[in-house]
This record gives C-alpha cells, sequence and structure tokens, in this order.
C-alpha cells in the first residue's frame, strides 16, 4: 500500500534528522550498525544488514540488527557474498522481492539461520563505486516491501554513501597521524639516544686502549661514559613518560596534576611548584577536568624531552566563568616561528583539546628564558 504525501513527508522528515546523525558518527562499526538500525525503523523491518566492500569488491564488514547474539552465534557461516546478496553487491539498482527463496540466483540460508521472506536490498554508491549495501527482510507472514520503502532506503543509502566516506577518512587520517609519530619518535631516537649511546660506545673503546698508557685519561672518559648514559636513562624516561597513557584517576584535577608531579620529578631534575587550592576546581566537569590534566601532561613532557628547564611552576585557579592554568619553565624555550615538529604536534594538541572545550591555550616562548603555557576551560559545561 502507498503511503499519503503526508505520510510519506513525515517519513522523510524523521529519516533526514535520523540521517543528520549518521554524518556525526566517526567509528565505521558504531556507523554502520546506527545505519542498520535506521534502516529497520524507516522501513518497519524485522532484520537489517550493512555490508561494506574492500578493495576487490568482497564483502569486507557485515552488520546486522535484529538477530540474537545466541541466532547469529548458532549460524553456521557467516555471509560470504552467494546468492542474493551477491546479486545486489554486482548491482547499481535496488532488489525488491516478496520471497527471497524463489529469487533465481537464491542460494537458500545457512543452517539455523532465521526464516526471512521478503527482502529488499539498496546499494550503497559513490559515483561509480560500489561502497557496500543495505539489506532488509521481515519474518513470515508480514507485509511485503513497498515501493514507498524502497525509496525512503535510497535516500536512507545516499546518506550512508556521506557517512561512510566521511568515518573511512577520519580512519585513515587516524592511522596516517600513528605512522607519522611511529617515525618522528624513530627519528628523535635515531638522531638523540641511540647516537648518545653509540658515542659512548667509542669512548668505553678508547678507554680499553688508554688503559696502561694513561690511566687518567681512562678516568676522564669512564667519568664520561657514566654522564652520558645516566642522561641517555633520563631521557628514555622522558619518552616513557610522554608516551604511557594516564589516567587522572577519581579524585578530580588537582589531585591527578599532583600525581603528574610525582611522577615528573622522580624522572627528572626540575624542581616544580604547584599553587592551588582544591576549590578551585571542585566542581569543573570530568571532560572540562581531563583537558586540563592532558594539557599539564603534554606540557610535563615537552620540558622533560626540550625544554631542560631547572624550575617549573604550575598554577591552577578560577573564576566565576573559568578555570584557568598556566605553567612556566625556566628551559630553553624555542623560537615560536620556527617550531619543530616534534614540539608543534604537542602544542597542537594542547590548542585542540582546550579548544574542543570551548577554552583555549596560549603559548609564548623566549630562546634561553623559557615557556609560558595559559590555558582554561569554561567553568561550567
Amino acid at each position: 500500500m502507498l503511503l499519503s504525501r503526508e505520510q510519506l513527508q513525515e517519513r522523510l522528515i524523521a529519516l533526514h534528522k535520523a540521517s543528520l546523525e549518521l554524518v556525526k558518527d566517526v567509528s565505521l562499526d558504531h556507523l554502520l550498525k546506527h545505519l542498520a538500525k535506521v534502516a529497520c525503523e524507516q522501513s518497519s523491518a524485522d532484520y537489517a544488514a550493512v555490508g561494506v566492500l574492500d578493495e576487490v569488491g568482497g564483502l569486507k564488514q557485515f552488520i546486522t540488527v535484529g538477530m540474537t547474539e545466541n541466532e547469529i552465534k548458532h549460524i553456521s557461516h557467516p555471509p560470504i557474498g552467494r546468492g542474493v546478496l551477491g546479486e545486489l553487491m554486482d548491482s547499481e539498482y535496488p532488489l525488491r522481492v516478496p520471497v527471497i527463496r524463489d529469487h533465481p540466483k537464491s542460494v537458500g540460508f545457512p543452517e539455523n539461520h532465521p526464516v526471512m521472506i521478503p527482502f529488499l536490498g539498496v546499494p550503497i554508491r559513490a559515483g561509480d563505486k560500489q561502497l557496500g549495501q543495505i539489506y532488509l527482510t521481515k519474518k513470515e507472514n508480514a507485509s511485503d516491501f513497498t515501493e514507498d520503502d524502497e525509496k525512503i532506503i535510497q535516500m536512507l543509502a545516499a546518506y550512508a554513501t556521506a557517512a561512510i566516506q566521511n568515518a573511512s577518512l577520519h580512519e585513515n587520517t587516524h592511522r596516517l597521524a600513528v605512522l607519522e609519530e611511529r617515525e618522528r619518535i624513530g627519528m628523535d631516537l635515531h638522531d638523540g639516544i641511540i647516537q648518545s649511546i653509540f658515542a659512548v660506545g667509542l669512548s668505553l673503546d678508547s678507554a680499553l686502549h688508554s688503559l696502561e698508557q694513561d690511566p687518567e685519561d681512562v678516568k676522564r672518559r669512564l667519568k664520561y661514559s657514566i654522564d652520558s648514559l645516566n642522561q641517555s636513562i633520563r631521557d628514555l624516561r622522558a619518552y616513557i613518560m610522554d608516551l604511557r597513557p594516564r589516567q587522572m584517576g577519581a579524585n578530580g584535577l588537582i589531585s591527578g596534576l599532583k600525581s603528574l608531579i610525582s611522577e615528573f620529578r622522580a624522572n627528572t631534575f626540575a624542581e616544580v611548584k604547584l599553587t592551588t587550592t582544591e576549590k578551585d576546581a571542585i566542581d569543573l566537569s570530568q571532560s572540562h577536568s581531563l583537558a586540563l590534566f592532558h594539557i599539564c601532561q603534554e606540557a610535563l613532557a615537552n620540558i622533560a624531552k626540550h625544554a631542560k628547564a631547572k624550575n617549573v611552576q604550575i598554577s591552577v585557579w578560577s573564576t566565576n566563568e573559568r578555570v584557568l592554568m598556566e605553567i612556566i619553565d625556566d628551559g630553553n624555550g624555542f623560537d615560536m616561528a620556527k617550531i619543530s615538529t616534534s614540539i608543534g604536534h604537542g602544542l597542537a594538541n594542547m590548542q585542540t583539546r582546550a579548544r574542543s572545550m570551548g577554552g583555549d591555550v596560549d603559548i609564548t616562548s623566549v630562546i634561553d628564558e623559557g615557556t609560558t603555557i595559559f590555558a582554561w576551560v569554561p567553568r561550567h559545561l
């Protein structure tokens, strides 16, 4: 039965609202599950699935809704793209049939698969490329899918195209960022710590040859080697401190900052002073507290790796509208116009965290004088 114009308009409005949420989702697995649920709701289907294709056209992912975990567990094998599913994978057009098993390409269902009768499938396409498919079915004795159902799901597939491309782009960007960070760490380790250890090896080798002829030279070289190895250990600890994930804990921002400072002191020779009171952040939300916590974590890691500061001052205070944090070090500083890649990533991360909470970060630095990082977030959500 075809819908009236008013009914169709209501469905289109509901579809539009639901689809706007799809494009916000950057997790592909979560997006596909959400897409399948929306398709079910919009077509009154009992079961829905979304398949995504790989680069050669094979079925890469297949997400279902409507079946219980127990039903899925007892099906003899997952879909492999044969039969009616395979027919749709090779087609530019929707496929709507009243009885799946009567379709000429049907190969039946795997053992223990629930009984499904009417079928509606719609390809998800981007130009000439097929990204995936939306599959919908109903139980026995249910009504057939209608022409209006087909139109609605075709529109959903158009929204899905943008959403899947957006999620895939986000995942690829994340993977690229991880690879770039690994490359940066490798270069930093090679150019810094590994070269230092290599120099220690050369010094010890020279000391070995001077052992009998020049004992004083051996002492000097041994002292140099011990000092260099101790510095290498401190540098490695700084990298570990920067790479190891930390949690703020359940006791709030100030307690979390104190833990960061204790660890920083244990791994560097710098003196750190924290000026604050517990009440300055007592009513700050968890998300806003975490933003300031991670900004401080990033700042201390940069100080340990790059600044070589002797003194660090951290201040946290609040106004009626904001919670503010200032981190000042007396280290090497840097030219703001010539920020290195390794430092630049960290500074960008700080700004991203603060701005995502409605706050901001201001950074000033003077070579040989030190760096000041000023961050704030709104006091209330």
